[in-house]
């Protein structure tokens, strides 16, 4: 046997064995992908589950009227599933109970946005704002109401260059930084 018929067959073996292994991976990820996920609770069960929960909580709200966190709570469950309306509601109950909670008067302000209240918004940032200047979601979301609510470029811009001097690495939920979002607005006043 020729020492080149040796290599050549040994080449193409080790050709097979790739295409082996290349093919029972692709098949593998292939069929990962294609498999329904078991553990993802389907969009339907999600909003059982929502739903379950905000009439437990409504429950509860209605057995302890007083009680200023279970409307914290509720608002929340709102706000988490866009019920601005409900979540303005339940918000304003908690800060009659709460009153001066920084951080849920910053959550109704961002209901009343969504509401399309925007100037409501902005005066509630504001009240916000003068208790603590450095409240880093109230002085975000000042900003996006501005925008988007107001078309007030140059008010958001304004109040994001103060949020970043506070607080330098500052994110959106979308976890885009701040800083970034401040350049990407000054390039297109620039167009």
């Amino acid at each position: 046997m020729d020492p080149k018929d040796y290599i050549k067959k040994q080449r193409f073996y080790l050709y097979v064995v790739a295409a082996l292994i290349i093919g029972f991976l692709g098949g593998a990820i292939f069929a990962v992908y294609r498999l329904p996920q078991v553990n993802e609770p389907s969009t339907a069960s999600r909003q059982q589950e929502a739903a379950e929960a905000i009439a437990s909580m409504e429950k509860a709200v209605q057995q302890k009227p007083d009680d200023g966190h279970a409307w914290v709570e509720l608002g929340h469950a709102y706000f988490d599933t866009g019920q601005a309306p409900k979540a303005i509601q339940a918000y304003t109950k908690a800060l009659e109970l709460l009153p001066g909670d920084l951080n849920v008067m910053t959550d109704l302000g961002v209901m009343y946005h969504q509401d399309n209240q925007h100037q409501k918004a902005i005066d509630l940032f504001d009240q916000v704002l003068k208790s603590n200047p450095k409240h880093e979601q109230a002085r975000f979301n000042k900003g996006v109401v501005l925008l988007t609510g107001l078309n007030d470029r140059k008010g958001a811009l304004a109040e994001w260059k103060t949020l970043v001097q506070h607080h330098p690495m500052a994110a959106a939920p979308s976890g885009k930084m701040v800083g970034d979002l401040i350049d990407q607005l000054e390039k297109e006043e620039g167009k």
